[in-house]
C-alpha cells in the first residue's frame, strides 16, 4: 500500500507543482468593430436638441398627419389691442371736452364733416379737429351722403393729412357706394372705409362682394353695452360675415358697438378699433 501510494505521490507531483505557476494570460481578442449609427441613434440625437413641444409632436405623428387632412377652420384673429372711439354730429366748442375725452380712454375722434344734408364744408370741422389733435387724439370724418366724400374732406383743411380715413356711410337712406368714390378718397390722400352692418349692406348693395379690399368699419348695437364697464374690443360682439368681410383676411377694423351716449353732456356712438389700423 505504501508504494502504491509513494508511486501515486510521485506522479502527481507535476500536477501539484503546476498550481503554484501563473495562469497563461487569456488571448487578446481583435477590438470589435464600433457598431454603425443607426436611424434610432441619429433621432434621439435629433430630439435631444428640440424643445419639448417638438419632441412631443414626432411622439405624434399620426394624429399631426391626419390633422393635416382635416380643412382648416376660419376663424376670427385674436382679439388684438383695441382703442376706444367716438364718432359724433355734434358741435363742440370747449376744448376740454376733448382733453376729458382723452383721459377716459378715448383715442380717436371720428366727426360729421359737411353741413347736415348738404356737401358743404361745416364751417365748425377744422376747429373741432384742431382741438382734438391737441388734446392728443387721432381724427377721421364722414359724410351721412358718400357721394360727398369730397366736400368731407375738403372740409378738414390743413388737417385733411392727419385723417385716418374717410368713411364711406352705407346705411338705409345712404346712396349706393361706389368704386368711384373709394378711388376717389384714395386719389386725396386719405384711406376709406366703409361703414355698414350686416342688417344693412345685403339689402342695400345686394351683399355685394367687390369691396371687400376696402376696410370695414362695422356695426352691431345689440349688446347693450354698459359704459361703466366698457372695455374697447373690436371682435365683440362676434363678427358676422357678409360682403365678403369678417373673413380670416378680411376682418373689420373698428366695430360701432352703442349708439347715442352721453359723453361729458356730448351725444356721441360708442366704437372699438383695432389699435393697428391707426397711424
Amino acid at each position: 500500500m505504501l508504494q502504491i501510494n509513494l508511486v501515486a505521490a510521485l506522479a502527481a507531483l507535476p500536477l501539484l507543482l503546476g498550481l503554484g505557476t501563473a495562469p497563461a494570460a487569456a488571448p487578446v481578442s481583435a477590438p470589435a468593430a464600433a457598431a454603425p449609427t443607426t436611424n434610432v441613434q441619429s433621432d434621439v440625437q435629433a430630439a435631444a436638441l428640440q424643445p419639448a413641444s417638438a419632441r412631443q409632436g414626432a411622439a405624434r405623428t399620426d394624429s399631426v398627419q391626419e390633422a393635416k387632412m382635416q380643412p382648416a377652420k376660419v376663424r376670427p384673429p385674436a382679439s388684438g389691442p383695441s382703442v376706444k372711439v367716438v364718432d359724433t354730429t355734434a358741435a363742440i366748442s370747449d376744448p376740454a371736452w376733448f382733453k376729458k375725452a382723452y383721459d377716459a380712454g378715448i383715442r380717436l375722434y371720428v366727426m360729421h364733416s359737411t353741413a347736415w344734408g348738404t356737401c358743404d364744408p361745416w364751417y365748425r370741422t377744422q376747429a373741432q379737429l384742431k382741438m382734438a389733435l391737441d388734446a392728443g387724439l387721432k381724427i377721421a370724418v364722414y359724410t351721412r351722403d358718400a357721394t360727398c366724400w369730397r366736400g368731407g374732406i375738403s372740409a378738414a383743411g390743413p388737417y385733411a393729412a392727419q385723417l385716418q380715413f374717410f368713411a364711406l356711410d352705407v346705411e338705409p337712406g345712404s346712396p349706393p357706394v361706389t368704386r368711384e368714390m373709394v378711388d376717389g378718397v384714395r386719389s386725396m390722400g386719405v384711406r376709406p372705409v366703409i361703414y355698414s352692418g350686416s342688417g344693412m349692406w345685403p339689402d342695400l348693395m345686394g351683399n355685394s362682394t367687390a369691396f371687400a379690399d376696402v376696410p370695414l368699419w362695422d356695426t352691431n348695437t345689440a349688446t347693450n353695452l354698459n359704459y361703466s364697464t366698457w372695455t374697447a374690443d373690436y371682435l365683440a360682439p362676434a363678427p358676422v360675415q357678409y360682403g365678403g368681410w369678417n373673413t380670416a383676411s378680411t376682418m373689420r377694423i373698428g366695430i360701432q358697438q352703442k349708439f347715442e351716449h352721453s359723453l361729458n353732456g356730448v351725444p356721441v356712438d360708442l366704437n372699438s378699433f383695432n389699435a393697428s389700423f391707426l397711424k
